[in-house]
């Protein structure tokens, strides 16, 4: 048996000396992101207001995966473990854990003394009933993180079993992100729990305005380290020009903003600009049954001929680092020394003349409104590049949710412009959705997913290789077509004490106010 104690693991089978690096949203560490014992650290007291870009459609951790309802998912509810501001796994709800060798059997020993925010307390049968509500769902967006369960059983008042159906190393960080609910106050409120919500967390809820913000306050008896602000606000402002003038007034404490927007911040005497690296990578996704895109030259001279330094600078203020990987610095599965493609239009160009393309009409379809600042920009750049290399290429505009559906739906026609993010921060998903089956896999390659199944299996040192033949497998046939990893620009109050996480989620335990 493989023993893990409460020591600091890291998210990536990288070691100890990965370099972190990553943000999205926001968040912050501190002293309740470090620690798995209970205690009441130091507080500041006040509030802060949170801008979110997006209002999630549901916040019931059972039912509901998303991205910005994890923000909430962290101060309302916990996971078995904690995925800390810093890519590390650190302890949750489970004081320790061990694995088998093959790490296809996990038990997790609970900490005792926690409660619930409506006075019970923690038993391991909430924890028991939270995974198998999720896998008896049809509809959860849950459920596929959790799927390789095969059994979950309560050992002892105190342990918590997982019988996989596979090996699967990363199943420390699926844990992180399951929100445990008390089951008698569930099945009491069914399709109503997200309303008044009841977690373990260190704040609990106060309101939801739907369309509006959604509101929580410190919870006093919290097992771990005492949140410092006394109430938060998160406000979903979907408007970047918005956010902008919400920070420089007051009425926001820390949003994201656009890249083109930083000077106006800087210069505003009212607030400041925080810049991060993002765990999300800018990608081309290629349908490479589609056309012309069935060719591989075809494909590798696409690789080639976008100008990843030039796009960056001109368009995203040098908010970007090219990339050849598909997953961010920090994120599990980053090889460090992975090298990036070199712009070489020559080099493209003589890959088309000899790949026999005929003109063939290739889409590139983006989002055109709802998704990033500058998509529309960045799409008409890639356009302009693999036009000077002899390509046809036809943009093609949407808005965010209609290309959402289309990748989802494995009905993207040509080429797509898209990021990734997890936020697990583990590059399993990234795999299986791009690589090995998921939706946006066109090529369905037998080695490829024979390396997803490796990789799951593999110790944390092995692990890196094989993410390492699955870049180089990618590189060489282009199934994907990876361009930067992102940096993010924020807008934060001067008096906000406030940091980006690598994951991109508020972390609003840790977050404090200077002005008392």
């Amino acid at each position: 048996m493989s023993t893990h104690k409460p020591a600091l693991l890291r998210l990536a089978g990288i070691g100890a000396a990965l370099a972190v690096s990553a943000a999205l949203l926001t968040g912050c560490m501190g002293s309740a992101a470090s620690s798995g014992s209970s205690g009441s650290g130091d507080t500041s007291g006040g509030s802060a207001t949170l801008a979110m870009p997006a209002e999630p459609a549901n916040i019931d951790p059972i039912m509901m995966r998303s991205l910005s309802a994890w923000n909430m998912y962290y101060a309302v509810f916990d996971g078995l473990t904690r995925i800390a501001s810093d890519g590390s796994i650190q302890p949750g709800l489970a004081e320790s854990w061990t694995s088998n060798d093959t790490q296809d059997v996990w038990e997790f020993t609970i900490r005792e003394g926690v409660k619930f925010h409506d006075g019970t307390e923690l038993k391991v049968s909430d924890i028991v009933y939270t995974y198998e509500k999720i896998l008896a769902s049809d509809t959860s967006t849950n459920r596929v993180a959790i799927a390789m369960i095969d059994t979950v059983e309560e050992v002892d008042e105190k342990t918590i079993r997982f019988t996989l159906k596979n090996p699967f190393s990363a199943w420390l960080s699926q844990v992180g992100t399951i929100g445990i609910v008390p089951e008698a106050d569930y099945e009491a409120k069914g399709a109503k729990f997200a309303d008044a919500p009841v977690g373990t967390g260190p704040y609990s809820f106060v309101a939801w305005n739907h369309g509006v913000d959604y509101q929580v306050k410190r919870f006093a008896d919290y097992w771990g380290d005492a949140a410092k602000l006394d109430n938060v606000t998160f406000s979903f402002v979907g408007a970047s020009d918005a956010r902008v003038t919400g920070v420089e007034s007051g009425t926001l404490d820390a949003a994201i903003i656009p890249e083109n927007q930083v000077p106006v911040i800087e210069g505003s005497g009212t607030a400041r600009v925080v810049e991060a690296t993002s765990n999300k990578v800018t990608l081309l996704g290629v349908n490479t049954t589609a056309g012309a895109l069935q060719n591989a030259d075809v494909r590798r001279a696409i690789a080639i001929a976008v100008d990843r330094d030039q796009i960056i600078d001109q368009l995203l203020e040098g908010f970007g680092t090219p990339t050849g990987q598909l997953v961010a610095e920090g994120v599990t599965g980053y090889v460090e020394d992975y090298p990036t493609p070199d712009f070489d239009q020559d080099a493209a160009k003589k890959l088309v003349d000899e790949s026999g393309y005929a003109g063939e009409e290739i889409t590139l379809q983006y989002a055109s409104t709802g998704g990033g600042p500058t998509d529309a920009e960045v799409a008409q750049a890639i356009a302009g590049n693999l036009g000077e290399i002899g390509l046809n290429i036809k943009l093609v505009g949407s808005e965010q949710s209609s290309l959402s559906l289309s990748i989802a739906n494995h009905q993207i026609t040509g080429l797509y412009l898209n990021h990734w993010s997890p936020s697990s921060m583990d590059g399993d998903v990234v795999v299986s959705q791009l690589l090995a089956g998921g939706p946006e896999d066109y090529a369905r390659d037998p080695e490829l997913a024979a390396k997803y199944l490796e990789q799951q299996a593999a110790g944390e040192e092995d692990r890196v290789q094989v993410f390492r033949e699955i870049w180089e497998h990618n590189t060489e046939n282009v199934y994907s077509i990876p361009l930067w990893q992102a940096k993010n620009a924020y807008a934060a109050s001067t008096s906000l004490d406030w940091a980006p996480a690598v994951d991109g989620i508020y972390r609003i335990a840790e977050i404090a106010r200077t002005d008392g």
